[in-house]
């Protein structure tokens, strides 16, 4: 009996709990109301919750006792949520979660149940944290972490005052740390002062915590120390976490040339591997790491001992990821690659699955910051397989490498609306409707991964793996003769003492390649000076006009471009084409690799002077599927009218663009005359039609009215920043158009055809999540479905942008040329000494002419030419 007074004075909260628990555990199972006992212990233990395992797995036994033999009260369904969201919260911290997704979908079936008034919500949130944190680990889901800081905050805000006790707090408040530590990584920023919020949020958690360890040994890590501490470890995935990691860093990317530290981590390596049971997630990426590990050392030894074992191994890795979907399976199939191609196998696809893993990766986030994230490797290890493929001779197989890591995150965005359809094809009604209603609601959030996980798993199992791939050379030879193109080329650039290439694939006959010794972007003087600008991380509405010493690097630049890649593309190649083009000039199609992107190849000049437009026509792509996918879209007539959007009043955030009102007010009245014109007349005065906002763009974006017409023309300002991954139009009052609106915006407007938008704004070609990327604002409209669209890759000058621009529209309406070909003859038209001026250019655009010299590179190379 006074075991049992024991246990109820506890219960009444008068008691101590923890000999109370232990007096209940000493009791036979059978022994009367053990079960009621434990229900009454369960109210002050979660009451006085200490978040340190050693609580949590005190009630987590306590709830066990209870539930054996439950009580009919009403209360009972609320604290049995309440207890084993604390059960959960053991097993997360102790890395006892072997399924975060069942895990999840079980903290939702808790919620439920315990109803909204419960007063357990705090230790439900934490625990969701705790939980989601758990799965973008397991995911692989960038869009999640990124995410995390933001939960973590309105988490707080909404307990008020409080905060700071909520039950996962400290821990909480590691997590916070950890994840903006591990986002200045991937940034390329400095690391150290996140490093330091992590030690300090560590120090803070209890001397027992095993999040407080585990952060600890792994700081010294984060911070370049790869030596394994002595300390004690939680469990044993804790200390193979610690070794692989430690490993991990060592090896770097397989870069370590120091035979003691490679044979170090491969001895860390293979405790992880002894220590990780077979059913543990990370079972495979420690495998992969011993198999790198293997590699490395041959390299290092110039021997072939250890690679049967690293076969062995990096296989069964494969074997245990099992598809594409596998946050490892790209890491893991670059290295079965590599160790087949050093043993001198056949040539095997495991690459082709390592580019698909990227993909598949990227096409699962839910928002452009997590596919940027996602996407972050796969430029570098498709320039890593174009490289093995010549020196194989195999431009074919160098093509489809390079082109797989080329705008993911665009690839998926044009993706998106075409999977309803693909997954009622395959059976998944259900999956569909659900897409369907996450689309028209144009809210990223409501298509999260873990839908759109489970829709390309369908996919991509049902047959649909070439959803992964890009297209084959029949695919692009194909839609270079439907855009009456000649040949698509990739630039890749040199470096690490090796050679640039240019992979040419034209429009009949078969691909092809020019090695390039002089394309490297670091052993050029002048090139580097124009890059130090152009690539500058923030570019606005400040940067208006190129100043002195950016327009003085181009002429050197433009030289250097054509001594490095177009004199031998246009001198060697050209000439060589199967079907020479007859009554326009050859035309080009460019997709430039990485910091490529940014030098004006139709500026590229010869020793005598001529520029490379003089002998041709040269547009842009972002990918062979970027190219398909604007290939696969009909025509759309362009008629006298649209949207004119001139110099908006942007409430003194930007100065006034003069010129740009003159060009849009001329090209309106000249060229459009049933558009609506918006934004400031040439008097200064808003237009009576609107003043430029940037709801006036978005509604004429959408719009299904038969007038709203095909063409948008936006003089105004822009800004991009690689910082912030944001890019964006100013328009009236300091509106902003941001890019990462434009695909859910069109999204909502299937039936819309646009086709032609003119960026004639600052930097609005300007990629802002990795040049691989290539997303832009321009390259945002391409994805949403947009046919033609002109953007630009520095501050262009007001005066000249005017004149190029009407002479563009000169070109495209009156001579009724294609959009590339208007946009070539405009600039072959700036750069002619004897150019003739039309009848119907205004009086105010011919003043402008005289103000500026048209023929410098700065005022007309800035522009470029995307999609029909």
């Amino acid at each position: 009996m006074r075991t049992y007074a024991a246990i109820a004075l506890a219960a009444s909260g008068n008691g101590d709990p923890i000999e109370a628990v232990a007096a209940l555990e000493r009791l036979p199972a059978d022994a009367p109301a053990r079960g009621t006992l434990a229900t009454a212990l369960l109210w002050p233990l979660l009451a006085n919750l200490q978040v340190d395992l050693t609580t949590l797995d005190r009630l987590a036994r306590v709830l066990a006792i209870a539930e054996a033999d439950p009580p009919a009260t009403p209360k009972w369904p609320g604290l049995r949520a309440g207890a084993r969201v604390a059960a959960l919260m053991a097993d997360t911290l102790a890395d006892r979660v072997t399924d975060p997704h069942a895990a999840l979908a079980e903290l939702d079936r808790l919620a439920t149940e315990a109803g909204p008034d419960t007063p357990f919500v705090p230790i439900l949130e934490s625990a969701r944290i705790g939980l989601t944190l758990m799965t973008a680990l397991h995911d692989g889901d960038e869009s999640a972490y990124r995410r995390l800081p933001e939960q973590l905050a309105a988490m707080r805000a909404r307990a008020g005052p409080g905060a700071r006790s909520l039950p996962l707090e400290p821990q909480l408040a590691l997590i916070d740390a950890l994840v903006e530590a591990m986002h200045a990584r991937r940034r390329g920023t400095d690391p150290a002062v996140a490093l330091r919020r992590v030690r300090a949020a560590a120090e803070r958690l209890p001397a027992d915590d095993p999040l407080r360890g585990m952060a600890l040994q792994h700081l010294g890590v984060l911070a370049g120390d790869t030596t394994p501490p002595g300390t004690d470890w939680t469990t044993d995935q804790d200390r193979a976490l610690h070794r692989g990691f430690a490993a991990a860093q060592m090896l770097g990317r397989g870069e370590e040339t120091d035979p003691a530290k490679i044979e170090t981590a491969i001895g860390h390596l293979r405790e992880a591997v002894a220590l990780t049971p077979p059913d543990d997630l990370n079972r495979a990426f420690h495998l992969a790491g011993l198999a790198m590990g293997l590699f490395r050392r041959t390299e290092v030894t110039n021997s072939t001992a250890g690679l049967d074992e690293a076969l062995a191994v990096i296989t069964e890795a494969r074997r245990l990821a099992g598809d594409a979907d596998h946050p490892h399976w790209s890491l893991i199939n670059d290295i079965l690659d590599a160790v087949q191609q050093r043993l001198g196998h056949a040539p095997t696809p495991a690459w082709q699955d390592a580019m698909r893993g990227h993909t598949f990766h990227v096409m699962v986030q839910s928002d452009l910051a997590g596919a940027t994230m996602a996407a972050a490797d796969a430029g570098r290890d498709a320039l890593d397989f174009a490289r093995r493929s010549l020196h194989d001779r195999d431009p074919a197989g160098a093509i489809r490498a390079l082109d797989a890591g080329r705008g993911l995150a665009l690839f998926a965005a044009t993706e998106v609306g075409r999977v309803p359809a693909r997954l009622r094809a395959a059976g998944r009604a259900d999956l569909a409707v659900r897409w369907d209603a996450a689309l028209a609601s144009g809210d990223p959030e409501r298509l999260p991964t873990t839908l759109r996980r489970e829709a390309f798993r369908v996919l991509t199992g049902q047959g649909m793996a070439a959803l992964l791939d890009p297209p084959e050379l029949p695919e692009i030879r194909a839609a270079l003769r439907k855009l009456d193109a000649d040949v698509l080329v990739y630039l890749a650039p040199g470096e690490r003492g090796l050679p640039g290439h240019a992979v040419l694939a034209p429009a009949d006959g078969p691909p092809a390649y020019l090695t390039l010794p002089n394309l490297h972007l670091d052993q050029d003087v002048d090139v580097e000076r124009y890059l130090s600008t152009a690539a500058r991380r923030d570019l606005g509405p400040a940067d208006d006009e190129p100043d002195a010493a950016f327009t003085g690097s181009l002429d050197a630049l433009c030289r250097w471009a054509w001594r490095a890649a177009m004199g031998p593309i246009v001198d060697q190649y050209l000439p060589r084409l199967r079907d020479q083009p007859s009554g326009r000039p050859p035309r080009i199609v460019l997709v430039p690799t990485g910091r490529l992107a940014l030098i004006p190849w139709p500026a590229a000049r010869r020793p005598d002077g001529r520029y490379a437009i003089e002998s041709a026509a040269i547009s842009q792509v972002v990918s062979a599927r970027m190219l398909c996918h604007a290939a696969a879209l009909p025509p759309v007539p362009l008629a006298p009218t649209g949207l004119i959007v001139g110099d908006p009043d942007t409430g003194g955030v930007a100065d006034d663009l003069p010129a740009a009102r003159v060009e849009a007010y001329a090209i309106r009245r000249t060229f459009y005359p049933g558009a609506r014109y918006v934004g400031r007349r040439r008097d200064d005065s808003v237009s009576p039609t609107g003043p430029g906002t940037a709801a006036e763009v978005r509604d004429w974006l959408v719009s299904s009215s038969p007038g709203a017409g095909a063409v948008l023309h936006l003089a105004c300002h822009g800004f991009a920043s690689t910082g912030t991954g944001t890019a964006y139009l100013l328009l009236a009052g300091g509106d902003r158009l941001a890019a990462e609106t434009l695909g859910p915006l069109l999204a909502r407007a299937p039936e819309r055809a646009i086709g032609l938008i003119v960026l004639a704004g600052c930097h609005t070609g300007r990629a802002i999540s990795g040049y691989d990327e290539a997303y832009s604002l321009g390259t945002a409209f391409l994805a949403a479905g947009v046919r033609s669209v002109l953007s630009t890759l520095w501050p262009i000058p007001d005066a000249a942008t005017s004149v190029l621009m009407f002479m563009f529209h000169h070109y495209l309406r009156v001579e009724r040329r294609p959009v590339w070909d208007a946009l070539h003859q405009a600039q072959l038209w700036m750069i002619d000494p004897k150019r003739r001026l039309p009848d119907r250019m205004p009086g105010e655009l011919r003043d402008e002419l005289a103000r500026t010299d048209p023929a410098e590179a700065a005022a007309w190379a800035g522009f470029v030419h995307w999609g029909r």
